[in-house]
């Protein structure tokens, strides 16, 4: 039984924490997601943790800062057009395999200088394959694009680039 309170606690953490960050950047442009906050909410955290001597707190502490520190990672990808997201976008949507046209894509805006830096990380980190016709998507790199599109219109949220 306490396990599975432990699981429901982490779900719903999970979840209270997943809406407010969207809401909070959605509707007030508030991001929790800077390195401060959420070396604050981790320190207040391992505070009340380790003065209220409550197994069950401990681990729905841990739990939550887990979350906190998941979504660090993630919520860039969501809020930011990157040009490592760009890149792949581009190659799947519009069917560029041609690093000369990939460019000149880019070459409008700041991003222009990254994208052969953003390319090469691509590349190393297996999210696109180069092959004799052209560059291709690995299927991972499609199911991170599905995930993050899909949260940026759940929530309507629209870049910061444009």
């Amino acid at each position: 039984m306490y396990y599975i309170q432990t699981m429901l606690n982490f779900s719903v953490f999970f979840f209270i924490y997943f809406f407010l960050q969207i809401f909070l950047y959605r509707f007030f442009k508030i991001n929790l997601n800077k390195f401060f906050i959420v070396l604050f909410i981790i320190s207040v955290s391992a505070v009340v943790g380790f003065y209220l001597y409550s197994i069950e707190l401990l681990i729905n502490l841990i739990n939550l800062n887990l979350i906190i520190i998941c979504f660090y990672f993630v919520m860039p990808a969501i809020i930011n057009h990157a040009p490592a997201t760009e890149i792949i976008h581009l190659i799947t949507n519009k069917k560029i395999n041609n690093k000369k046209k990939l460019k000149k894509s880019f070459l409008k805006g700041r991003v222009g200088k990254a994208v052969e830096k953003r390319l090469e990380i691509n590349i190393s980190s297996n999210l696109i394959k180069f092959n004799k016709g052209g560059f291709t998507v690995t299927k991972n790199a499609k199911k991170i694009l599905i995930f993050l599109n899909l949260i940026k219109k759940i929530y309507k949220l629209e870049s910061d680039a444009y």
